[in-house]
């Protein structure tokens, strides 16, 4: 996946994918990403292709994440001596 800047947007554009996004509850560049796949006659890919691993792991609840960190606070602290 690669990343693509967009400079001098017209102002007019800018308000449409504003609102677009709103409307849709979604993010601005889904919603321009979206326009680009339709005005080009792409393919979406598959809604069930997952970019990330979150549903492999579930969710965190505050209580471990707490310990979580707790478990995890030495990982943070580095040893001077080792780095002479």
């Amino acid at each position: 996946m690669t990343t693509l800047s967009i400079r001098k947007l017209p102002i007019e554009l800018e308000k449409a994918i504003q609102r677009e996004a709103k409307k849709r509850k979604t993010s601005k560049t889904k919603v321009v990403i979206d326009a680009l796949i339709e005005a080009f006659h792409l393919e979406k890919s598959s809604p069930n292709v997952k970019r990330d691993i979150r549903s492999f792991f579930g969710k965190m609840t505050p209580q471990d994440m707490a310990e979580f960190k707790k478990q995890t606070r030495d990982f943070s602290i580095v040893d001077e001596e080792m780095w002479k």
